[in-house]
């Protein structure tokens, strides 16, 4: 079975919902197959494309860890540039923001499957990263084995 090349026609924004839906449509017509897993980068236009096209809500994003902790750190630092009064010393620095991102990224894969036990860590891993020798907060850390 031969496919043939079409060239996009349209937007650049649209070209990968476009692609994404393509390629999930021609599965099931030329593999007889059915995709049921999104593997995405947080970009909801592509998801939005293919989500129904076997049935309401046939298809389900699941989002990289990685991609997800980079967001938190991009974020942090467009947070920072946009407030001139959160950057300096003792307060929001490239470095802490690198800490941040760290530990926003062990508090999520060390709890994939348990919501609660996952903000938690995230809340844990916050005050932990703003703690000091001065102001110890530590009240939220795990204690024994998986003590930080």
């Amino acid at each position: 079975m031969k496919l043939q090349c079409n060239h996009h026609k349209g937007s650049s924004s649209s070209m990968e919902p476009v692609g994404a839906y393509r390629i999930f449509e021609m599965s099931e017509d030329h593999r007889m197959l059915r995709y049921t897993d999104y593997y995405g980068d947080g970009d909801s236009k592509a998801f939005d494309a293919v989500k129904d096209i076997y049935g309401k809500d046939s298809v389900t994003k699941l989002e990289c860890i990685g991609h997800i902790q980079k967001r938190v750190g991009t974020r942090l630092r467009k947070l920072k540039s946009r407030n001139k009064g959160l950057g300096g010393k003792g307060k929001l620095t490239d470095g802490l923001i690198n800490k941040l991102q760290n530990y926003y990224g062990i508090a999520i894969r060390s709890n994939i499957g348990n919501l609660d036990k996952m903000q938690s860590a995230v809340i844990a891993a916050f005050f932990h990263c703003c703690s000091s020798k001065h102001q110890p907060k530590h009240g939220q850390c795990p204690v024994g084995d998986e003590s930080w």
